[in-house]
């Protein structure tokens, strides 16, 4: 008979390809019923900004000032834990890369920006285990929650990290003051209108010579169709691995129905303001002197397999 180690092993394998460690998945197994917590009171409505605009958009709320993110936040990480949205360690592109910045930077000022929990501050953690780095780490969120899961993740590894609840494109942030800024999937959270202003931001708050790292999905608006398919592979995949994959916790059909409600809510609201095609990202990045776009195939989310542009770009004052 196999053991409980020979089954989440497996599992870990064949829905994951591998990325994560037993100890990790453990790690975000934990944290996961952590975030649903946290975000039933530190998910609070914004008057503009956050995920609350994505579920407004589809017609999620009749008073506008009533809703927030929690149905993104408190779900974000049981949607991980079927690997269904996008994570940093879907690109080894972050390690590389971050990797590449702290060994010429090794007491770089470090700003994440912006964060759907602490998947990025843990690809950071990678990067300075391997170079010996020491950072000064600044995690940006227009949410608390996931700044509570960054700072948890924080505070188990022994890492140092300020963090700040506020919307970066309008923070008070000194020009000049980070050596890199790092985050994952965020350019695709914006709404159009919102990408050119991030991007200068990020050019304005850069240090000369101050780099910029990020993934950008591609593709086309999410239909009610990707959306229907999305809440049904979500079922489907729980069927077959949430046994293994999900805590003790969450056991039992009262608890699964709970996870799935979650899930389909998910589903409904989850959407990615795609990038078009690489003009657009070297549109967006015309005023960086260095700029690095590789196309990759990842797992993906509503659309299954999907393309992503991995983006480095570099200032020169």
């Amino acid at each position: 008979m196999r053991s409980e180690k020979m089954i989440i092993d497996e599992h870990l394998e064949n829905l994951f390809g591998g990325i994560y460690s037993r100890e990790e998945f453990l790690e975000l197994q934990q944290s996961a019923v952590l975030m649903d917590e946290w975000s039933l009171g530190d998910c609070i409505p914004k008057f503009v900004g956050g995920m609350e605009e994505w579920a407004k958009d589809e017609g999620a709320a009749q008073c506008e000032d009533e809703f927030c993110c929690d149905w993104y936040h408190g779900t974000w990480q049981y949607m991980r834990l079927l690997n269904m949205v996008a994570v940093p360690r879907w690109y080894p592109f972050y390690h590389e890369t971050l990797t590449d910045v702290l060994r010429r930077k090794p007491g770089a000022n470090v700003m994440i920006s912006a964060c759907a929990d602490y998947g990025m501050l843990h690809a950071l953690h990678g990067a300075i285990k391997e170079t010996g780095a020491n950072p000064t780490i600044l995690i940006y969120d227009i949410c608390s929650t996931p700044l509570k899961s960054s700072q948890w993740y924080a505070e188990r590894h022994n890492l140092e990290v300020s963090c700040y609840c506020d919307n970066i494109i309008t923070a008070d942030i000194e020009p000049d003051s980070f050596d890199l800024v790092v985050t994952d999937e965020f350019l695709t959270v914006l709404q159009d209108p919102y990408k050119p202003l991030i991007v200068e931001k990020w050019e304005k708050i850069l240090k000369p010579d101050g780099t910029l790292v990020t993934t950008a999905m591609i593709g086309n608006p999410t239909t009610p169709e990707l959306r229907k398919g999305y809440a049904e592979r979500a079922r489907d995949l729980y069927d077959r691995y949430g046994a293994v994959c999900f805590p003790s916790s969450l056991q039992g059909e009262q608890m699964k129905a709970k996870v799935l409600k979650s899930t389909e809510h998910f589903a409904m609201f989850h959407t990615r303001h795609m990038i078009k095609d690489e003009k657009q990202i070297k549109n967006l990045f015309r005023n960086f002197k260095h700029l690095s776009i590789q196309r990759v195939t990842t797992p993906g989310e509503c659309v299954n397999p999907t393309d992503s542009f991995q983006i480095a770009a570099r200032i020169e004052r």
